[in-house]
């Protein structure tokens, strides 16, 4: 039987995570490892840099052209990435 003071892990650690601020950061670096997951090891190799800002996911590449591709397919990549971090978390994808 449970006492009332006692919870499972998984309540501890978000708890832990929600009092010190840090839910942003982690959904952040989730996405930014859901661009990696979803794009694959090709897509590496053109990435130059990647953030997160105002829930918008910002890529630098450097490839004018694989940037035009991609832009027509920014929903359906946004959509991926939502769904590998579990929550609609991004709004918006920028290729720089």
């Amino acid at each position: 039987m449970k006492k009332k003071n006692e919870v499972n892990i998984a309540e501890a650690i978000q708890y832990f995570i929600r009092e010190h601020g840090m839910e942003e950061r982690i959904l952040e670096s989730m996405a930014i490892d859901g661009w990696h997951d979803q794009m694959g090891d090709f897509m590496k190799n053109y990435t130059e840099r990647i953030f997160v800002k105002n829930r918008v996911l910002f890529i630098k590449l450097n490839s004018p052209a694989l940037k035009n591709e991609l832009n027509y397919g920014k929903t359906k990549i946004l959509d991926y990435i939502n769904q590998f971090i579990g929550k609609t978390y991004l709004e918006d994808v920028q290729f720089l």
